[in-house]
């Protein structure tokens, strides 16, 4: 009974948040480039998807954030509420999205209202119009956003990075931010959701922008990686085991 009270109200919440929304977006996206304002208000509807009596959201390691500095931010990918989950990063970033989730009804039109990127998998020309548009958008202190396994995991655990987000990062000229999430893909129990059940977002300590520029792509590519698994496995050891990828 839980669950559906819980699936009703967020289907009914962001039905109606959407129209707040293009509100919000028609009256502001004149003057509103980075669409700072739209940003808010999509942390407003993340929050409130969260702001259930038997979840607890744990946000680690706010101190490597450096404010006002834009940053390319790694992330692993549980779940679909990933999403929503990065928004307690307190500043304004883009997501880059695959192109076929903007075809999603209402999440694809408000993917195209916040400013975010898309790009077509196995297409060089689209990889190249991804970096540009993060490109400017770093240049202009808005960050980046991207889950660099390129797809959500079946296990649990961390895969392999592509190299798209230390593409842009080091055309870019900017640091890497690596975040560790925790908690979305065990939420299923079937089609119910775990409650009570707690998330967690860890931000790691940064590559700085002069690391970045000093690596080799694949370099980066790995030691990112490595970080990001090994604080993902102190989170959940016990999907690694002797089993840990190579």
């Amino acid at each position: 009974m839980k669950s559906v009270l819980y699936y009703v109200v967020t289907i009914l919440f962001t039905l109606a948040y959407c129209v707040v929304f293009m509100l919000i977006f028609a009256l502001t996206v004149p003057f509103d480039r980075q669409r700072a304002v739209l940003h808010r208000a999509s942390r407003f509807w993340a929050k409130a998807i969260y702001a259930w009596p038997l979840w607890r959201v744990k946000v680690e390691g706010r101190e490597h954030i450096e404010k006002g500095v834009p940053y390319v931010v790694t992330v692993n990918h549980q779940a679909m509420l990933d999403i929503p989950l990065m928004y307690v990063l307190p500043f304004n970033f883009k997501w880059v999205s695959k192109r076929e989730v903007y075809r999603i009804p209402i999440f694809g039109m408000v993917l195209w209202m916040h400013g975010d990127i898309a790009i077509e998998r196995g297409a060089a020309s689209s990889t190249k119009k991804m970096v540009h548009e993060a490109d400017e958008y770093l240049r202009e202190g808005t960050s980046v956003i991207i889950f660099p396994e390129g797809t959500r995991t079946k296990d649990g655990r961390v895969h392999r990075f592509k190299e798209g987000a230390f593409l842009i990062a080091k055309s870019a000229g900017v640091g890497i931010l690596p975040c560790v999430i925790e908690g979305t893909g065990s939420l299923l129990d079937g089609w119910r959701l775990r409650m009570p059940h707690s998330f967690t977002v860890r931000i790691l300590p940064p590559v700085s922008a002069g690391e970045v520029a000093s690596a080799e792509i694949k370099e980066l590519a790995a030691e990112v990686n490595r970080r990001t698994t090994e604080a993902h496995e102190a989170l959940r050891p016990d999907l690694y085991g002797n089993e840990k990828e190579k």
